[in-house]
């Protein structure tokens, strides 16, 4: 007999940690003070504004990642190499 695994829930919250530039953090914790609104929700608002957008899907197309996953080391070179002067 097989067990199939349930699918995951993707409308569910995942917790990731990422590194902004120090201005954006107090441009967004600003905003919180401001406004009241979460960080959180202020980035989640973002994010969904820009998958819906038409920039994500010319992007996503003319990415060579597009059909698979970004490698994380690529990620890390190419934040590299816009530091680098």
């Amino acid at each position: 007999m097989i067990i199939h695994e349930p699918k995951p829930d993707i409308s569910r919250a995942k917790e990731v940690k990422v590194k902004i530039p120090v201005s954006h953090h107090i441009k967004l914790h600003s905003m919180k003070v401001l406004t009241g609104k979460q960080i959180s929700d202020a980035i989640t608002e973002a994010l969904d504004a820009y998958f819906a957008s038409r920039a994500f899907e010319d992007t996503m197309h003319a990415s060579p990642f597009a059909a698979g996953p970004v490698p994380v080391a690529s990620i890390e070179l190419d934040a590299a190499e816009e530091r680098s002067p």
